[in-house]
């Protein structure tokens, strides 16, 4: 175990390099795009590359097609684009995004795996005309059957689609269905204006969070009630920018990854996001931060539950168990690792609370005590099919 070797360490190794999808199928896409009513992009984290985002950016440019993510493509649509973006879906199926893919007679899903989010969810009936575009062929099940792969480099067959393809001409009654999703997704976007009695709305805090950080910024999410928030309506603007873990939905991921974003990129602040709960699953590697002095800003929503599970449980059974947990001082918790520790006392505190950190040298955490009252809205109003 302690000898020394002479033996090379493996170095990167280059990506194969795969050709454009099939011409006649390319064809046959643009075609169907242009008799579709209400065509609709649903990009996933294979579209999230810097070259297939540039792609796909390009593509939206010039047809202002409409387009939905999965939380792992966030950022692919850019601030110059966001008319065309109507928000991201994952988890619960009861967002603007869902309605539009509910409303679409088409689907071009580009660079994406179901694992993100499940067909049985936004194509119950597996009525869906679905065109799948990726690198990978697609994982064909009841709901997910399309009607053509077009698989290739993804980035030069959308490349070869914008070429053919003119702008987007919709009918008055799909027109309709756009403004309406627009107006519901700044709604839901809004900060509610009532009483905190201490405790900070998430979008309180999503808000002043990104007014604060450049869109070049890493933010590492945890798995919990506050992921859900940040999804839906955190606006990230470049790609992997915006980091989530779905399919094994890793509890305290946010914290490690933040540490590891800071390797990549030594010296650039980082900022991930927890829960109280996700938090503590991975709190010991403050001691990793404290001596790389990553320079990482670590937030943590507290409200002494795991929230997410309760307000399921409460949606199932009208009870919870076995979800709540003892007061930590997570001021003193930080500082006795050699962190900095920060808490917002009352809302009026966040921006400069924030601010404080980010301008701080080597790790911070910020206790943010939460106000978690609209969080069984996460998960009701569903579409009418998620659940028969």
């Amino acid at each position: 175990m302690t000898a020394e070797t002479t033996v090379e360490s493996i170095g990167a190794l280059s990506k194969p390099q795969l050709g454009i999808a099939p011409t006649h199928e390319i064809t046959y896409v643009v075609e169907k795009i242009k008799s579709a009513k209400l065509p609709v992009i649903l990009l996933g984290m294979r579209a999230s590359t810097n070259e297939v985002t540039k792609a796909v950016r390009e593509l939206i440019a010039d047809t202002e097609l409409p387009v939905v993510e999965t939380y792992q493509a966030a950022g692919a649509i850019s601030r110059e684009l966001e008319d065309h973006f109507f928000g991201r879906v994952g988890l619960f199926r009861n967002q603007p995004g869902d309605i539009l893919l509910e409303e679409a007679d088409l689907v071009i899903s580009i660079g994406y795996d179901p694992i993100e989010y499940d067909p049985k969810f936004w194509n119950k009936l597996g009525d869906r005309t679905i065109i799948h575009l990726d690198d990978h062929q697609a994982d064909i099940d009841h709901d997910y059957q399309p009607e053509r792969e077009l698989i290739g480099d993804i980035a030069l067959t959308v490349n070869s689609i914008a070429e053919k393809l003119p702008k987007l001409v919709l009918n008055a009654k799909s027109e309709a269905v756009l403004e309406r999703l627009r107006a519901k997704l700044s709604e839901q976007a809004e900060v509610p204006n009532r009483a905190s009695e201490g405790v900070t709305h998430p979008l309180q805090v999503i808000r002043t969070l990104r007014s604060l950080i450049s869109d070049d910024t890493t933010v590492t999410c945890d798995i919990g009630s506050h992921s859900i928030w940040m999804a839906r309506c955190f606006r990230s603007y470049e790609p992997r920018r915006l980091l989530f873990s779905n399919g094994m939905q890793t509890l305290g991921v946010a914290l490690p990854w933040a540490i590891a974003a800071t390797l990549v990129e030594p010296g650039k602040k980082v900022v991930s996001v927890s829960g109280d709960g996700g938090f503590l699953f991975s709190s010991m590697e403050l001691e990793t931060a404290v001596r790389l002095n990553a320079p990482v800003v670590h937030l943590v929503w507290r409200d002494g539950t795991y929230d997410m599970v309760a307000f399921q449980q409460m949606m199932k059974y009208g009870r919870t168990s076995a979800t709540e947990f003892g007061d930590v001082d997570l001021v003193k918790y930080a500082e006795s690792f050699g962190a900095i520790g920060l808490r917002v006392n009352t809302p009026d505190e966040l921006e400069g609370v924030l601010r404080e950190a980010l301008e701080a040298e080597g790790p911070v955490i910020i206790d943010i005590p939460i106000d978690y009252r609209d969080n069984i809205k996460l998960s009701e109003k569903l579409l009418p099919n998620q659940l028969n």
